[in-house]
């Protein structure tokens, strides 16, 4: 008969035997492991429609040269510059290409990182040229900050799908163009006295004060769309849906030629529905086994 072996000394054979083989992995280390992230199919069409979005804007802009009004803002927009107006048809060809390479292929480190300094590069001149853009009412210039995160989000989704930083970042995007609009409320959105006047005939009491409050408003729901959870978050996210996508509506009735302004304060309300959407909806990032 064989004699009984205790269980101190199974112990300590298993031991000596990970010793003499490193790479025999310990019991811990197995029960810690994790599937990395990666895009599931979930990801994967939330990425498609954010890409759809996004080269909507460029593509739009890129065929807005096509318009003589474009051309006329365009235009008086490169002569701070002392630039001829070719360089804007120049520039509108390679915006409809990228906008082609966004919509139809994945977000490459090349291409966030092309899009970013795109953005960031008009950014910076037209602050420079006409810094009160930061102000107007459509965020002609603040609607680039959700662009932006936008970009970075369809790049981190194109490689690990979502996770708790991904979707953070999209609602922080999102979110950015309300705190920004209450910031721009203050200072009435850059209105000259007499679009102030105009502007009495349409509302019952002080038109400054009213625009005050609805920035503060806009403001209050970009911090409660980071601050607030479950049901009281979708709510805030459903208003804030609702408002991107009456304002398009309205100022289209009030002036079309919206639609081919060079800066996109209607176009780029697309990509914006998009990540509302999908952020009041709600990502499913892959579980972990």
């Amino acid at each position: 008969m064989c004699a009984p072996v205790s269980h101190d000394r199974l112990r300590e054979e298993r031991g000596r035997a990970s010793v003499a083989d490193p790479t025999r992995p310990h019991d811990n280390d197995v029960m810690q492991t994790t599937v990395e992230p990666r895009p599931t199919p979930s990801s994967r069409a939330d990425a498609q429609w954010l890409r759809a979005g996004l080269a909507f804007v460029w593509l739009a802009t890129g065929l807005g040269v096509l318009h003589p009004y474009y051309r006329q803002l365009g235009a008086a927009s490169l002569a701070p510059l002392g630039l001829p107006p070719w360089v804007m048809v120049v520039t509108c060809v390679g915006e409809f290409l990228l906008g082609l390479r966004v919509l139809l292929g994945r977000m490459d480190a090349w291409l966030a990182s092309l899009q970013a300094v795109l953005i960031l590069g008009f950014s910076v001149i037209l602050t420079a040229t006409q810094p009160e853009l930061w102000l107007h009412p459509l965020g002609l210039l603040t609607k680039n900050l959700p662009l932006l995160a936008i970009v970075v989000v369809l790049w981190r989704l194109d490689r690990r799908g979502w996770d708790a930083l991904g979707e953070w970042t999209l609602r922080a995007g999102m979110a950015v163009i309300w705190l920004t609009d209450g910031f721009a409320a203050l200072f009435l959105y850059g209105l000259s006295l007499s679009e102030l006047a105009r502007l009495q005939a349409f509302v019952p009491f002080d038109a400054a004060t009213a625009l005050r409050l609805l920035g503060g408003l806009a403001a209050a729901s970009g911090v409660a769309a980071l601050a607030l959870r479950g049901r009281s978050r979708r709510i805030v996210l459903l208003v804030q849906l609702a408002v991107l996508t009456a304002v398009p509506v309205i100022a289209s009735f009030a002036d079309p030629l919206l639609w081919v302004h060079p800066f996109g304060p209607l176009t780029k309300n697309v990509p914006l529905l998009v990540g509302t959407w999908i952020a009041f909806r709600g990502v499913r990032p892959p579980t972990e086994k």
